[in-house]
């Protein structure tokens, strides 16, 4: 391997193009969604009670989360076209013969983004309250983490016995 093929594999292209399409996501989501900016310190402004998740903790919440519908909407739209992106890089990815754990990172950042958009548009519809979707996003974020895991794993087996 030549130098210039371990400097290569250092940077990670397409994780700087992902971070890229990332914020241009959020700009195009701003200027599509008409008043987010106010919408959104609404939304903030709103996390006036707190209620006991467990014995002795408290947490906030908004109190009229019904109100807010157009920032769960606008959160709901993000998630579901960044985690449509994350499959056009792990193609990119895969195509490109990239390292297990990039392959894998992007694999479970899609597990995450496409479930959060599903959590978000549950938020939107009133079908979750504001600690069933909190508690989804954890529950996303630890499946994140073991599918990423699982499949470091299974490429470090596969390459054992290749």
């Amino acid at each position: 391997m030549t130098w210039h093929e371990r400097q290569y594999e250092k940077r990670d292209i397409l994780g700087l193009a992902s971070f890229g399409f990332f914020l241009l996501l959020i700009g195009v989501i701003w200027i599509i969604t008409p008043n987010l900016h106010q919408k959104i310190i609404d939304f903030f402004n709103d996390f006036k009670r707190t209620e006991e998740v467990f014995p002795n903790v408290f947490l906030p919440a908004p109190e009229h989360l019904e109100r807010h519908t157009e920032v769960y909407t606008a959160l709901a739209r993000f998630c579901f076209v960044f985690g449509l992106f994350q499959i056009v890089i792990l193609v990119l990815r895969l195509f490109l013969r990239e390292p297990p754990d990039r392959i894998a990172g992007t694999f479970s950042g899609m597990v995450f983004w496409l479930g959060a958009s599903f959590v978000s548009n549950l938020l939107a519809d009133r079908a979750v309250d504001w600690f069933g979707f909190v508690g989804w996003i954890i529950v996303l974020i630890g499946l994140a983490l073991v599918v990423r895991s699982l499949l470091v794993l299974l490429f470090e087996v596969a390459l054992r016995k290749g």
